[in-house]
């Protein structure tokens, strides 16, 4: 069973006037949140993440060890949400150099990333494999998750898989923040992040694949498409790449030798 989030944080209702034919009538309904938050390291102020508003202390988690400020739960002395729900304070046992405060954005130019591509080191050795029919069905389990548990639209889901079971589920506005999150809930479960299969719903950029890097993640599956960059890494790195993992169709971009039947 995937642990996932749904706790009433990620959609809000409003009103809004529905255009039918040319009559226009009242009507009303849900859409996603989004939600500026601060994340505090040590005390300073690190970034401010432009995210949904659920699962923050894996968000705050998983940012840093996927910008590498981190290495574990180990460095961590304590990680909550401040009493306005506005901003998460992390502490280390350690002190570490902070970049200046920015703002990620949720949408397409989210995803700034404190990293330089080039100092990136790629994930580690791995056999892991998968079958045209375990992509099919993982694809099919997440598209599920999206339709059965998260019905407001705007919303990116991830997932981490292990075999043909979705071990984690994250939701967010942005596709770089419920990667995080799943990074933060493997931290948080004392979870290994290697061998998984990384699935999203958004468009897998050059950030999206130093993440799966990072997390170990060899396979990576997405919905939708890649980038000119993320293909480039994803050979470099001996990760498979995969896009448009839609009905019983897939297309492979990198790491072709991972797909066995």
């Amino acid at each position: 069973m995937a642990k996932s989030e749904s706790d009433g944080t990620t959609s809000r209702r409003t009103e809004f006037s529905l255009y039918q034919n040319g009559v226009r009538r009242s009507a009303g309904g849900n859409v996603a949140v989004e939600e500026e938050i601060i994340l505090s390291v040590n005390g300073q102020d690190l970034v401010a993440l432009m995210c949904t508003p659920s699962l923050l202390e894996e968000l705050a988690l998983g940012f840093l060890y996927n910008e590498g400020l981190i290495g574990g739960v180990g460095e961590v002395v304590s990680a909550r949400v401040c009493r306005t729900g506005r901003c998460v304070d992390v502490w280390l046992h350690k002190d570490v150099e902070l970049p200046a405060l920015r703002t990620l954005t949720s949408g397409c130019a989210g995803g700034t990333t404190f990293e330089d591509l080039r100092d990136v080191r790629p994930a580690p050795a791995s056999d892991l494999m998968v079958t045209p029919a375990q992509v099919i069905h993982l694809a099919r389990r997440l598209q599920e998750a999206t339709f059965s548990r998260y019905r407001v639209r705007g919303i990116h889901i991830s997932a981490l898989a292990v075999g043909e079971g979705l071990l984690f589920v994250a939701e967010d506005v942005g596709r770089h923040n419920s990667v995080d999150k799943l990074a933060g809930l493997c931290l948080r479960h004392n979870y290994p992040m290697r061998d998984l299969i990384l699935l999203t719903t958004g468009r897998v950029s050059s950030e999206m694949l130093v993440k799966a890097a990072r997390m170990n993640a060899p396979v990576v599956i997405s919905l939708s498409s890649p980038t000119s960059l993320s293909v480039e890494l994803a050979h470099r790195w001996s990760i498979a790449l995969i896009g448009y993992a839609r009905g019983r169709s897939f297309r492979v971009y990198a790491g072709g030798h991972r797909i066995v039947e």
